[in-house]
């Protein structure tokens, strides 16, 4: 009996050449997306991509969600599951997440210069913008417009913006119940504590807990790290620890900036949660930054693309013009974009721990905190009248219910007061 030859799938292409059959085409298919993906951006377009995406991004999350769908949906740079390590990653260590992803992703295309560039990319449209937001804020006129009235009703769209990320966060973050019980003892430390060592105190004490009540003990941490690394990481504990120390007032403004990228290794809970922390550091007599001068910038934040941090150019200006702002920008930013690249290097030994992960999941709860003490010290400082109720309750109608983008609210909420008061001043 003779057998019949197996037949096989040929495949010409239009100028003659055999190609494969399906699994080589499946094969040559993956071979050219794994080839796409190794190729070295250029840095002018890695420059220009990310800065025109960080301008058109207002808040970490946009900026995270059109860089995924840049590099990873149309130019297929990174594949998905690539992209979620690096927002993992993100919000595991400190500072701007949106940031961190940009300053990850350059890293990933082109190393360390690409680290670089994608940081100043991601970094630069907002500094622009919040400087000459600072600059206009020192003219007469602006002065003269920027009344107690219309400061205060700044004050209470602020505070409820604040309120509304403190629930969807507690609700996504604070879900046992020991997360509930050092949630509840973190307000009440914070509420309590104006000096910058209980958020250091706070947040270390969480992690330990998280670490120590874990419920699987025997997972060994075994991460090897480099001289170079070492070296950078007790530069980031020393910026730590003069941040935490009670120092005389008279040293406030020599080491302002040292004590910024110190306060930067605290800030894991978003762009409000740090209402606290830089207040602590800017609103002191030898510094020369007023309550209403911090108010208004964490008003104008949401205004300006990038992530919530973007108020440190404003304050840096306020401080000393131009150089300010940007030695400001660098202490707060810089040491994160270098944590997060030493970690991508590293924290992936560490995410596997579960041990590392229970301690990350309480000092994320715990974060929580700050956004509850900052809603509570900025509806302290407004008096009470019905028609700041009013405003609260419109602009929680806006946000939580109408979707309304933050700068119509603002915009509304202006054109109203200066309508009330122009009318007042008739009568």
């Amino acid at each position: 009996m003779r057998c019949r030859p197996r037949q096989t799938t040929k495949i010409i292409s239009k100028d003659g050449a055999r190609l494969p059959g399906a699994r080589g085409a499946m094969q040559t298919i993956a071979s050219q997306d794994a080839a796409r993906r190794g190729e070295r951006e250029p840095l002018w377009t890695l420059f220009r991509v990310v800065f025109g995406l960080s301008a058109l991004s207002w808040g970490g999350l946009a900026l995270m969600a059109q860089l995924e769908n840049h590099y990873v949906e149309r130019k297929g740079r990174l594949s998905r599951v690539a992209f979620s390590d690096l927002i993992a990653l993100a919000w595991m260590v400190p500072g701007p997440v949106g940031c961190n992803v940009a300053v990850q992703l350059g890293h990933a295309l082109r190393g360390r210069a690409g680290a670089w560039i994608a940081g100043i990319a991601s970094v630069l449209p907002f500094f622009m913008l919040m400087t000459l937001f600072a600059i206009f804020y020192r003219t007469p006129f602006v002065r003269a417009a920027a009344s107690q009235t219309l400061l205060n009703h700044f004050s209470v769209v602020l505070a409820t913006l604040i309120a509304i990320t403190w629930y969807k966060q507690t609700r996504a973050l604070v879900r046992g119940k020991l997360e509930w019980i050092a949630t509840v003892l973190g307000c009440v430390a914070l509420f309590y504590a104006h000096s910058p060592a209980a958020y250091v105190v706070m947040l270390g004490a969480a992690f330990g807990t998280g670490w120590l009540v874990s419920p699987v003990r025997n997972a060994p941490v075994v991460v090897s790290i480099a001289r170079g690394d070492w070296q950078m990481l007790s530069a980031l504990s020393l910026f730590l620890v003069l941040f935490a120390l009670p120092l005389p007032h008279r040293y406030d403004l020599a080491l302002l900036w040292p004590r910024l990228a110190g306060a930067g290794m605290t800030l894991f809970g978003g762009g409000f949660s740090a209402l606290p922390v830089l207040k602590t550091l800017f609103v002191t007599p030898a510094i020369g930054v007023s309550d209403n001068d911090f108010t208004l910038a964490f008003s104008l934040s949401p205004l300006s693309p990038g992530p919530l941090l973007n108020v440190v150019p404003f304050f840096g200006y306020l401080v000393d013009g131009w150089m300010g702002a940007l030695i400001a920008t660098l202490a707060l930013f810089v040491p994160s974009g270098c944590l997060v690249v030493l970690a991508q290097r590293h924290l992936h030994q560490l995410k596997a721990n579960p041990r590392f992960e229970h301690g990350m999941r309480m000092l994320r709860a715990v974060t929580t905190a700050f956004l509850a003490v900052a809603v509570l010290r900025i509806a302290g400082h407004v008096p009470f009248n019905p028609v700041y109720l009013l405003t609260a309750l419109f602009s929680g109608m806006c946000f939580a219910k109408l979707k309304v983008p933050v700068y119509v609210v603002y915009g509304t909420v202006a054109v109203v007061c200066g309508l009330w008061l122009a009318y007042g001043a008739q009568i």
